[in-house]
């Protein structure tokens, strides 16, 4: 199922305009991340920077068949190169319950819910916990490979 699918679902269908907006707002503000092959785009990512450390995940979009270890992590990299460079303390973000996969994506990485709505979850990831630190060591390893 792809996001417009989902948000649908969730009763919180996509503005495409305002989409188009943040992903160009995310790019004057060097914060739009993305990994590309033979001239495909694969995945991209935004952040904002909430102040006081706090960053939040705008967008984490991936081609549903582009989906491998190589791609998450080229991406992840990105995000974790740009956030250590700012001094990030706190990394939010926002999931659709309906989007299970999203969910169990983000329990995995290391996130844990900080508060729910009837749509959903607001994850909270410390940035200098062990969960971070596994997710860090991963992320490096596997971009080595």
């Amino acid at each position: 199922m792809t996001l417009g699918e989902l948000s649908v679902k969730a009763g919180k269908p996509i503005d495409r305009q305002v989409y188009l907006d943040s992903l160009n707002q995310a790019k004057i503000e060097n914060c739009l991340f993305d990994v590309w092959k033979d001239d495909e785009l694969k995945a991209y990512a935004t952040l904002k920077d909430c102040g006081e450390g706090k960053w939040f995940v705008l967008m984490f979009v991936t081609h549903p068949g582009k989906r491998n270890r190589h791609t998450i992590t080229e991406l992840f990299g990105k995000l974790i190169t740009h956030l250590e460079s700012n001094k990030a303390l706190t990394l939010v973000s926002n999931v659709f319950k309906v989007n299970e996969l999203s969910v169990e994506f983000h329990r995995k990485l290391g996130f844990s819910v900080t508060r729910e709505a009837p749509q959903g979850y607001e994850f909270t990831l410390a940035l200098d916990s062990a969960e971070a630190n596994k997710l860090l060591q991963w992320t490096r390893k596997s971009s080595r490979h």
